[in-house]
């Protein structure tokens, strides 16, 4: 409140946003007038939204030593900016839930909301009118006016002709990320895969609600595979991720590869190929590569037989058995990355030399050219050009292979193996090509590699 006291027997305040004034009554003995509380209103400016009616119930009440409201005026009101209003949850947590025994449950992982073509997913609320206001002294106050969103940017989807409803252009997973709406095309198998239903293979990410048996071949080309039922001997194939809600049973035949992570309940008899991570809560008698990590977790978390690869670190609970089952643990690489990289840096430098002696050819033709001597050259000119363009390609090929091997360089460096519990006598370790046999029991265990010699500390 913004006091002004005119005399000693009236105090006039104004609200914060002066748009509304208050009289406080401070002399018991005096009787007060209608018209000398307005002449001095008037006195302070305030003559917009005077209440007489206000002032005449202050009289009669003879309300003394209280600010009493005699003046409103219109206050403004700001516009509200537009807003998204989404059909579709769009808080979802992928990652699998952590069970009290440290395992992992995958019954809900990998779930994202599906919608049908047509279906609304988005409605666009514009922003709402400001309106200016004006205070008791009849100045006025300027509303913030609200802003508008841009249109939402993605794909698989289509508006309304105002532009406020946005609808899914094809039945699949509705996802907004990073400010960006997409609606995958998703192939879902609500019953089981067999031989009956035949072989699949799709772009686009596969949804199989039932179980795949043996002897099918599922391919999503460049999308995820998601299995909510069991998974015999078949084989996988995804251009991203595959997400086995309660794991496979191979039986010596099973495959996966996979462009991203492989993650399921269990693995057993079977080959993966990861570029990504590998993780379940028990692996046995499989053959496993991964580029990043292989994680087995829980309280039971084991891996038994066969043999696992990570580019970064594997970890489990507990690995091989008291019977001594052939079990092989191998992280980071075996190559020497070194001689790789320096290799590749090399034909780096002889292509960056070709490319620079085409360009000056090429340099010399067009000077030659313009300057009207040997417009016969221009064959040669294409010539050098297209040479150019492959060098540059090879070029680029060069490079992307560089860093992939500074990549592997970067997860080798922290390259380990981590087992919580016990490691049984038998398993054979490998870090960065040094390699050993365990000859007993050992207890929670993290084994690296320095230089030529591995260190297992407990």
């Amino acid at each position: 409140m913004n006091a002004n006291v005119l005399e000693n027997d009236m105090e006039i305040t104004l609200s914060k946003d002066e748009t509304e004034a208050f009289v406080c009554l401070l002399d018991s003995s005096k009787e007060y007038s209608q018209d000398e509380i307005l002449r001095r209103l008037s006195e302070s400016g305030i003559e917009n939204g005077v209440l007489p009616e206000e002032i005449q119930k202050l009289l009669e009440q003879k309300i003394i030593g209280e600010p009493y409201l005699v003046a409103k005026s219109r206050k403004p009101v700001n516009g509200k900016d537009g807003w998204y209003e989404f059909l579709f949850d769009t808080d979802i947590d992928t990652k699998p839930k952590i069970l009290k025994d440290g395992s992992v449950d995958y019954s809900e992982y990998g779930n994202v909301p599906s919608v049908e073509e047509g279906e609304k997913i988005v409605i666009y609320h514009p922003a709402t009118e400001s309106r200016d206001g004006v205070n008791v002294r009849g100045e006025t106050i300027v509303a913030s006016k609200g802003k508008e969103l841009a249109r939402l940017k993605g794909k698989g989807f289509y508006l309304s002709e105002d532009d406020r409803e946005y609808f899914a252009k094809t039945s699949g997973r509705a996802t907004y990320k990073d400010d960006r709406l997409v609606v995958d095309n998703e192939l879902v198998i609500d019953g089981d895969v067999s031989h009956s239903t035949g072989d699949i293979h799709y772009n686009e990410d596969i949804h199989i609600r039932g179980n795949v048996l043996a002897g099918v071949v599922i391919t999503s080309v460049k999308g995820n595979i998601l299995v909510d039922g069991y998974v015999e001997a078949c084989e996988l194939y995804a251009g991203k991720g595959v997400v086995l809600k309660n794991g496979m049973q191979g039986n010596g035949k099973g495959k996966i590869v996979a462009g991203d992570s492989v993650s399921g309940k269990f693995f057993e008899q079977l080959t993966i190929q990861s570029e990504g991570d590998v993780c379940a809560n028990a692996i046995m008698n499989s053959y496993i590569t991964a580029k990043r990590d292989v994680i087995v977790s829980g309280r039971f978390g084991i891996i038994i037989g066969g043999r696992i690869s990570a580019e970064r670190a594997i970890s489990a609970t507990i690995v091989g058995n008291m019977a001594e089952v052939k079990t092989e643990l191998d992280a980071g690489v075996e190559e020497n990355l070194f001689i790789l990289l320096s290799q590749k840096e090399k034909e780096q430098e002889e292509l960056q030399k070709k490319i620079h002696k085409l360009t000056e050819g090429i340099d010399q033709i067009t000077e030659l050219i313009a300057n009207g001597q040997r417009e016969d050259l221009n064959a040669k000119k294409i010539q050098l050009i297209r040479a150019k363009i492959s060098l540059e390609k090879d070029m680029n090929e060069k490079i992307s292979d560089k860093q992939n091997i500074l990549d592997r360089m970067g997860r080798a460096n922290q390259a380990r193996i981590s087992v919580q519990k016990i490691v049984y006598p038998g398993t054979k370790i490998s870090i960065n090509g040094v390699k050993t046999v365990i000859k007993e029991e050992t207890l929670h265990t993290e084994i690296t590699a320095k230089g030529s010699v591995l260190e297992i500390s407990k």
